[in-house]
């Protein structure tokens, strides 16, 4: 198992799409308060309500677009290439080789989430004050953060699973990059029309992962319900893995 996941780092790590999406994750985060800044000052406004902790909190997460680049890619070549073929010949486990491919886009995940913060963080020192840093909010923004990193972690996990679905890349990319907002667009429809039907609100569509994370950015840290947040992330990341590893073993290898 551990062979398998030191592979499989390796070649991501030299793959052009890690190195490409890469480049372009390092960019958007360090121009990401260079930008705000430049709106909040286009807009007249005196950016006293904005501080370093509240851009750590606002971190964007456009970064999901090129994880989804990266790991469709990644995936997809694999099958392309008859290496997941082949690892099944050595006898290895195709829960084994789901795992591993699955672990290492989560750490890919984690590593986006984390530096992202990092720069924008380091980069926001410059145009704002820190900000309260007493203990209640710290422990606000550091649950708020933790909901945010599930959710990506969710989004991450039906971006394998997708992968390992589809299997060609060229059709695993457009599904991975805007399947996740059709989908959160069409629960939205599902919600219009079922509350039109059952004469009561209904709102089953913010707990689709997408959805909700965009509704917890919104909201912020002060405002955001974060038990559902996490309890989504939580359960689509399972659900995925497991529907993932689920398929991979019941279907031919070509």
């Amino acid at each position: 198992m551990l062979n398998l996941i030191r592979a499989d780092v390796y070649k991501l790590l030299k793959s052009t799409s890690f190195r490409v999406c890469g480049v372009l994750f390092l960019l958007l985060a360090g121009s990401e308060n260079f930008l705000y800044h430049l709106v909040e000052k286009m807009g007249g406004g005196t950016g006293t309500q904005t501080t370093v902790l509240s851009r750590i909190q606002g971190t964007d997460t456009s970064y999901l677009i090129l994880l989804a680049i990266v790991i469709s890619l990644f995936i997809g070549s694999e099958y392309t290439y008859g290496t997941i073929k082949n690892l099944a010949s050595k006898h290895y486990e195709r829960n084994e080789i789901f795992a591993s491919k699955w672990i290492v886009s989560v750490l890919l995940a984690t590593v986006y989430f984390a530096v992202s913060i990092v720069i924008v963080g380091i980069t926001a020192a410059f145009y704002w004050k820190t900000g309260d840093l007493s203990g209640n909010v710290i422990s606000n923004t550091a649950g708020f953060l933790f909901t945010k990193y599930i959710l990506v972690l969710s989004i991450t996990s039906l971006y394998v699973m997708a992968a390992f679905v589809i299997r060609k890349t060229q059709f695993v990319l457009p599904v991975a990059i805007i399947g996740l907002d059709v989908i959160g667009t069409i629960a939205l429809y599902g919600d219009m029309g079922l509350t039109k039907l059952l004469g009561h609100t209904v709102q089953l569509s913010k707990y689709w992962p997408g959805n909700m994370l965009s509704m917890i950015i919104q909201s912020g840290a002060q405002h955001a319900e974060l038990l559902p947040g996490v309890l989504t992330g939580l359960v689509f990341l399972t659900a995925a893995a497991a529907g993932g590893v689920i398929h991979f073993k019941r279907v031919d290898i070509k």
